[in-house]
Parts: structure tokens; sequence; C-alpha cells
């Protein structure tokens, strides 16, 4: 059996409106481990205006690296086959490539994927745009839960010109648990049945109730869509993106 590898998650303590001490960070990482996630990558949130200067990122930024050095440690020390990555989720703004290129904000393990939100009340045409607008700069945009927003809502067709435009497609494990509850988990079950979508994440923010488990939503994806795309979908275009030595084909 793979193991699951994790690329959208906020258990990094106290630095935005994830895990809120250094206890539940530990807690998450546990949940994690026994769930048998063996890689994540911490994507704390990364949203330019919530900055006065560069000085204030600078300060930011720190502070990352101090917490994500003692969530390390805590792994090597409790499971030394996990492997911690730290990235941010970056909530798109015009001059996002400066902020990648300068590194104010990091992409994923240190590769050309970005991990992009959005507002859930952006256009069709801002959407596209703004995709095309990465990959053209040579940058592989990962949309942060696709299910939010609501012009893919409106029109499904836009969730297939976002791949057309060069992104990845992502969703949380907490939608696929929810086929039959609300527009999101619609959504979710059109896209999988589809196989539109390249990646589950967890999209974790606690150790009670939001939390970093993938393997249930893993088990509903293999029973109804395949193993195969199971895999790829929960392992292997992670595996990839994270330059992981197991890693398979470059993801579609």
């Amino acid at each position: 059996m793979y193991s699951f590898i994790d690329i959208h998650n906020h258990s990094l303590y106290k630095v935005d409106d994830g895990a809120t001490s250094i206890e539940a960070m530990f807690s998450m990482i546990d949940i994690a481990y026994s769930d048998n996630i063996r890689a994540i990558c911490f994507t704390p949130h990364f949203k330019i205006y919530r900055f006065s200067d560069d000085e204030d990122i600078g300060a930011y930024n720190s502070l990352l690296k101090s917490h994500f050095e003692k969530a390390q440690k805590y792994a090597k020390e409790k499971y030394p086959d996990m492997n911690l990555f730290l990235a941010c989720e970056i909530m798109y703004h015009n001059d996002i490539i400066d902020s990648i290129v300068s590194g104010k904000c990091a992409t994923l393990g240190g590769s050309r994927y970005v991990l992009v939100e959005f507002s859930p009340h952006v256009s069709k045409h801002d959407l596209i745009t703004a995709l095309s607008n990465i990959s053209r700069k040579g940058y592989k945009p990962i949309l942060a839960h696709f299910e939010r927003y609501n012009c893919i809502a409106d029109d499904f067709s836009l969730l297939k010109e976002c791949k057309d435009s060069g992104a990845l497609i992502q969703i949380n494990a907490q939608s696929i648990l929810k086929f039959k509850i609300g527009r999101s988990s619609m959504l979710a079950k059109k896209a999988l049945k589809k196989h539109l979508v390249d990646i589950v994440a967890t999209d974790a923010h606690d150790h009670k109730a939001l939390t970093p488990v993938l393997s249930k939503a893993h088990d509903k994806v293999a029973k109804k869509y395949g193993e195969d795309y199971a895999k790829r979908i929960f392992h292997d275009n992670q595996a990839y993106i994270l330059q992981l030595n197991q890693a398979p084909n470059k993801p579609n």
C-alpha cells in the first residue's frame, strides 16, 4: 500500500488561521502519520494585503521558518520516515510573480509549482487570466479547493478551461466525504467522475474538526473511480511535485 502526501495543510502553529499552539501542531502531525500520510507540505496563507511593507513580510517568513524548524525536529525524532516541506497558499494578487521570484512567498518544495487561491467571488475571466499568466511565466499553478469558486459552480465547463490554461486542480478531502451535502460535494463528484481532479489534500486547520486525514476520502475514491486514479491523486502527482524519490510520471 502506498502512503499519502498532503500538499495543502495549515498545521504550522500561530502563523495563520491554522494550529493555535505548538501542541496542536504536534497533534496534527501525529494524526497525519497515523493516517498513513508520510509527507506534508505546510502551506500557511500568504495574503499580500495583510503586510504593510517588505520588512513585515520578512518578519512573517522568519516566523514561518522558526516554527517549521520545530515541526521538523519533532517529526525527525518521532517519525523519521516522514518528510516535511514548507511553502505557502498564495492569495492571488497582481504582483504574484514578483512575490514568488523575490522569495516573499514559497513554491511547493522549491519547485515551479505554486498553490494559489482566489476569492470565492472571482470572475471567470479573472480566474482564467490569472492562471494563464502564472503558466506563461514558467510556473505551474495548483488551483486550491476549486469547489469554493462561484464561477465554477455556475459553469462547470470552466474547470476544464482551468486545466487547459495550465493549472492543476486541487480538492479538499472533506468535500469528497459529503457527496450528498451541498454545492461543494456536488462539484467534487462531477470532477472526480470526469477525472478532472489532480490532487486531493486535507486543507487541515486543527486537530479536532478539520484534521489532516486522507484515508477515508481515498477509500471512497478508490471504490468509486478506481485504484489507479486514487493513487495518482493521493500520492503520485504530489510525489512528482515535491520531487520525492518515489516520484512517478509528471502530472497531466
